[in-house]
């Protein structure tokens, strides 16, 4: 544990600009990978709707100041693209003009309008900085029409809870809230559950993935986590101006199938994609953990939603296996991650706090996190944006804590012997 501090520190709360959009006054000393599509009319349009999001999920978000901002960029962007349209104009009309003083004249105007365009691109930059990267890309995602407004629902729940002896923690070994070691059976549930749980996508079309455990910062951004949840590599080379820096989130999270997806293209017959991974999770202040990942992605959001639907089933057959009591629940929109468009929780009943414990999820994210990190199919000459699914399946840790609260050993998991 002393040597993985050595290795890794906290992403320290310093001020940076984003990693995600980087205006054209930072690209000699930043490079961007990665240029996100910026859908200006679909998130802006019906400024009503974009309240009534903001009002549901409870975001914090200075609407007036939004608007404002939105105004400058926009009328900056007007002005810049009058200022092209008269270039061409008057490179045309040199090019015709027989007359020297004319073409003396129109040179000035050429020279002038020149002059004009490079001082409104660099005043214009602070403005776009603040606008899109400080506003702009923290608008949430829309809310599909399954989130409840208000309280969470119960949309299936099964199973009852066992009368045994708990085990405790006899086969775990805590070192601190990050950090613990499995012995024995539980070493053995954390080895084969996770198999056995994406055996049962597989069985289902899923294919098997095995992805990165780091990402950059561009991704974190990109799919709006929390840049201080996540370790931070200590790289120790240029961080005081470095924006793309580089995190340890496992490869059983959702950041690491981002890798795979960005600025991809994609054949419209490749969709959809349903892939399965099983790796660790590492998020500060959680404990570092085994987990099964999936990621679905397709052309529009209702073949999304069933994947969502489809997956919710493969779920129930992977929990009903365990014989123990749990819920699925969905998830409130004020509760609900910025890139969340709608959310389902697997929760399992714990004896030690008389309650349900969350294990896994599954989320719809729409073409949210599509747009943001350029994964993309033409239809014709269009491009489009898949629609993205993807869930925890489970976080070993937290459903082997459960199992050993019911008394469950390793050979009472019949179904991992078969």
């Amino acid at each position: 544990m002393l040597r993985t501090r050595k290795l890794f520190s906290y992403l320290s709360r310093r001020s940076l600009s984003s990693a995600l959009y980087i205006t054209g006054d930072k690209a000699k000393e930043q490079y961007a990978p990665l240029v996100p599509y910026l859908d200006f009319q679909a998130k802006l349009s019906d400024l009503e709707k974009l309240q009534h999001n903001l009002k549901l999920r409870r975001y914090q978000l200075d609407f007036e100041a939004l608007k404002q901002q939105w105004d400058l960029y926009r009328s900056i962007e007007l002005r810049k693209r009058e200022i092209e349209v008269r270039r061409v104009q008057l490179r045309d009309e040199i090019n015709k003009s027989k007359n020297e003083d004319e073409i003396k004249q129109l040179k000035m105007q050429a020279t002038l309008a020149k002059d004009d365009l490079k001082t409104l691109k660099e005043s214009g930059y602070a403005v776009a900085d603040k606008f899109v990267a400080g506003t702009f890309l923290s608008i949430p995602n829309e809310l599909h029409e399954r989130t409840p407004d208000g309280q969470e629902v119960v949309l299936y729940e099964q199973g009852s809870s066992k009368e045994a002896s708990p085990i405790g923690e006899k086969w775990l070994e805590k070192y601190d809230s990050t950090c613990f070691y499995m012995t024995e059976d539980a070493a053995l549930m954390d080895l084969f559950i996770p198999m056995n749980c994406a055996g049962v996508l597989q069985d289902a079309g899923y294919v098997l993935f095995s992805n990165p455990d780091f990402v950059r910062s561009v991704l974190v951004e990109a799919a709006r986590e929390d840049p201080h949840s996540i370790y931070q590599i200590n790289e120790e080379v240029g961080l005081d101006h470095k924006l793309n820096l580089l995190h340890l989130c496992g490869g059983g999270s959702m950041l690491s199938f981002l890798g795979y997806l960005t600025k991809l293209s994609v054949f419209p017959s490749a969709l959809p994609l349903r892939l399965v991974a099983i790796g660790k999770q590492y998020f500060y202040n959680k404990t570092q953990t085994s987990a099964v990942q999936m990621l679905g992605a397709a052309r529009e959001s209702l073949e999304a939603v069933q994947i969502f639907d489809e997956t919710i089933e493969l779920y129930k057959r992977f929990y009903d296996q365990l014989e123990l009591r749990y819920r699925m629940v969905q998830v409130p929109a004020h509760q609900l991650e910025a890139s969340e468009a709608m959310r389902v929780d697997v929760e399992l009943y714990s004896p030690r706090s008389e309650g349900f414990v969350k294990v896994g999820n599954i989320c719809y994210y729409a073409d949210f996190i599509s747009k943001r990190i350029a994964f993309n199919y033409h239809e014709g000459k269009a491009q489009k944006f898949p629609h993205l699914v993807s869930g925890t399946v489970l976080r070993a840790n937290d459903l082997i804590e459960v199992l050993l609260q019911h008394g469950v050993r390793y050979e009472d998991l019949k179904f991992l012997k078969r």
